[in-house]
């Protein structure tokens, strides 16, 4: 009798673990997920990861995406929280930009990826020192100068320029042989002049975090004897001799064209995110194409390339928490995800334990070899209060159009800290 009330035990134990099985597995195409990012480059190019991912996962119906440019990402997803619109799975970075989130972020701490995190990527993913993880990397990308070394190579150049002053030897000698030596696009100032090149002179500190956190707190930092910010002056001086006379009003689109189709030599705030563009308009191009740093200094060992960890967080108050955080997984983990990054993408891997695989395009192994050799450093644009960057782009255009002189942008500059720090 002990025995049959066992075994009616353990089939009513097996019974209960069946049902509720069978009551967590959702019906086919019932669940609709949606993701925003800033990653235009991702808009042609998706559409094969979600049905790898379908075919996994037969309870997804849709996956709904918006890749807007970094220009325009902060307002329209604004604009979707005001509304209550917000996507499932949604771009979020280090620093300024995880604490004007936070509270639309969901914990992360639960999934099996956060044990992988190093120690650095725990504390910047949190703003609690590691205890509650809210976004998660996705890849690295990485940005300076683009070069076509085939018309390097015609006027004796093997390597890209380390320093300032290799750069202008490199620029006069290709003006010299007939060649349009750079295109500059500065039409949106928030996107190259403040979070792509605005930065440049502080990864250049020794210790750009605390250069940066005693900037923005309004101390008298002697920015007109600063030798870094006037390298990066010096170096904005040098470009605008050689480029388009059109810059302020040329947006990324006609300047990354005039690149591609061998128009000019070079181009500055442009990166690892080009491979899939120069792969569909001049194929031929990513054969000589090379990536380069910002070299603003004269000191080759101050020149680091300029890279950004591209994170996601998940809305915490969306349908399907739970599904957004297996796909983000899925995203990052899945060999299929990682080919389409690196071979497709140009995207290197966030994360140790991914490997770095033999298909990296060429200017993700660019990129890869600059973090390699230590000569990669994290921007500092998402530690940038939102409260300062049209200021921060405000004066940068000023003085890039020669509206205002050295002195000026200095005094315009150091104001915008000051007066930000005022306001806490």
């Amino acid at each position: 009798m002990k025995k049959l009330a066992t075994w009616m035990l353990v089939l009513a134990m097996v019974f209960a673990v069946c049902c509720s099985a069978m009551a967590e597995e959702k019906p086919a195409g019932s669940v609709n997920l949606s993701i925003m990012l800033a990653l235009g480059q991702w808009t042609d190019n998706f559409d094969e990861l979600i049905e790898a991912y379908k075919a996994e996962n037969p309870q997804i119906g849709t996956i709904e995406y918006e890749f807007p440019s970094s220009s325009t990402y902060w307002d329209l997803l604004k604009a979707k929280l005001a509304s209550g619109e917000m996507p499932d799975i949604f771009g979020c970075g280090y620093g300024e930009q995880i604490a004007n989130w936070t509270d639309y972020l969901a914990d992360l701490s639960d999934m099996e990826l956060v044990g992988k995190l190093s120690d650095s990527q725990r504390n910047d993913c949190s703003l609690d020192g590691g205890k509650t993880v809210q976004i998660m990397p996705i890849y690295v990308e990485g940005w300076g100068i683009i070069y076509n070394m085939r018309m390097l190579r015609e006027v004796g150049w093997e390597k890209t320029p380390e320093t300032r002053a290799e750069l202008a030897e490199l620029l006069e000698a290709l003006k010299q042989a007939g060649y349009k030596p750079f295109m500059a696009h500065y039409a949106e100032t928030s996107l190259a002049l403040t979070n792509h090149l605005g930065s440049t002179w502080i990864t250049n500190k020794e210790d750009p975090s605390a250069y940066f956190a005693e900037l923005k707190s309004g101390k008298d930092m002697d920015l007109a004897n600063d030798p870094d910010l006037n390298d990066m002056l010096d170096y904005y001086d040098l470009i605008l001799q050689y480029c388009n006379e059109d810059y302020l009003s040329t947006d990324k689109w006609v300047g990354r064209n005039a690149f591609y189709l061998e128009e000019v030599a070079m181009e500055d705030d442009e990166g690892s995110w080009e491979i899939p563009n120069i792969l569909n308009v001049n194929p031929p191009l990513a054969d000589y194409v090379k990536q380069g740093l910002c070299p603003i200094s004269n000191d080759a060992a101050k020149n680091k390339l300029q890279i950004a960890t591209i994170n996601a967080g998940i809305y915490k108050d969306g349908k399907n928490v739970d599904e957004a955080k297996k796909f983000l997984d899925w995203l990052i983990t899945s060999d299929i995800a990682q080919t389409w990054h690196q071979a497709k993408m140009g995207n290197i891997p966030a994360h140790s334990f991914t490997e770095v695989k033999p298909e990296l395009s060429c200017l993700g192994q660019d990129v890869f070899g600059y973090i390699s050799s230590g000569k990669a450093v994290e921007t500092r644009t998402p530690w940038t209060p939102d409260e300062v960057k049209d200021s921060i782009g405000e004066v940068w255009s000023l003085y890039v159009g020669r509206q205002i002189d050295r002195a000026t942008f200095f005094e315009q500059y150091a104001q915008i800290w000051k007066d930000y720090a005022e306001s806490l």
